[in-house]
């Protein structure tokens, strides 16, 4: 029998269904914290933490934000890494490959601030210093690729 904790009182809703809400309420001229989940946004971000997002007003969108956006009707809470022609390129940190293009439209919120989900302190991810690092990370991606086969490859010898 479960206890009767916040936890067992946890209702699962669809994806729509939260990022509607999350829409609406920013819509509203509200700030959101959304827990992120997944691992393509790591090392700077964990699955389970969460982050604070303000509604996109439109341009500038600084280069090295990370953004909420849907893409291909799903969301994807990844950076900002460029553009090409009317298309904002975007790309998780953890991703060595694998990028998004969307266009502007698609663009629903930008992240402020970010919070560890085991610390206790806060991080103003569109800070220069944070979004430079971010980009620092994906410009690596090459790099990061080689080191990994390297390991797999030395790992098997």
């Amino acid at each position: 029998m479960a206890e009767n904790t916040n936890e067992s009182k946890a209702r699962v809703i669809s994806n729509e269904d939260y990022f509607a809400e999350v829409q609406r309420i920013l819509r509203e001229g509200k700030e959101v914290r959304i827990r992120v989940k997944g691992n393509s946004m790591r090392p700077f971000i964990q699955d389970g933490d969460t982050v604070l997002l303000r509604a996109y007003s439109g341009p500038p969108l600084p280069l090295g934000s990370n953004i909420l956006a849907k893409e291909n009707d799903k969301f994807v809470f990844h950076r900002f890494v460029g553009k090409k022609n009317s298309q904002y390129i975007l790309a998780g940190d953890g991703n060595l490959v694998l990028r998004e293009y969307i266009a502007e439209t698609d663009i629903i919120a930008i992240a402020y601030m970010h919070y560890p989900k085991d610390k206790e302190l806060s991080i103003a991810i569109h800070r220069p210093w944070a979004r430079f690092r971010g980009l620092g990370w994906y410009y690596m991606r090459l790099l990061r690729r080689i080191v990994i086969k390297f390991k797999s490859f030395t790992q098997k010898s």
